[in-house]
């Protein structure tokens, strides 16, 4: 009979093959993973200024985001409503903290959509590389 197959020696060997090639890569892809991840925190506190912005002009109020350094979270709260906190998010436990800012802990914008103060805010994360969100007198923000 002619049969088509491999021994269990050739099984092994090309398991031990796949096994060694998949160690070799694992810590480049952890790294590769932290990077990514932090750089996701970076994106979501972009987006939550954004979001801020976006309500200060879809309610016609003016909204403060209040940055809390100790406790690594983004309060947005409503400046003149009986419901002053409107969203929080958290980023500590993702490994990131914020460094410094150029003007005082919080944020306010306009009801227009314009910020009361131009404000860059670095940010730190675990690898100790630094990244910062700059938000224009307009409004606008941007992520370096």
């Amino acid at each position: 009979m002619n049969e088509r197959g491999g021994s269990l020696v050739e099984l092994c060997t090309v398991v031990a093959i796949i096994g060694i090639v998949v160690s070799a890569s694992v810590p480049g892809w952890a790294a590769l993973v932290a990077k990514h991840q932090q750089r996701a925190v970076m994106v979501e506190i972009a987006s939550e200024l954004r979001m801020a912005r976006q309500l200060a002009m879809a309610r016609h109020e003016r909204i403060r985001v209040v940055v809390d350094a100790e406790q690594s979270e983004l309060r947005t709260e409503c400046m003149g409503c009986g419901t002053s906190l409107l969203r929080r998010y958290e980023f500590g436990h993702k490994g990131t903290a914020v460094e410094s800012m150029t003007t005082k802990p919080e944020l306010i914008f306009q009801p227009s959509g314009r910020s009361a103060t131009a404000t860059t805010m670095v940010l730190m994360d675990d690898r100790r590389a630094t990244h910062q969100i700059t938000v224009s007198i307009t409004g606008r923000v941007t992520l370096s």
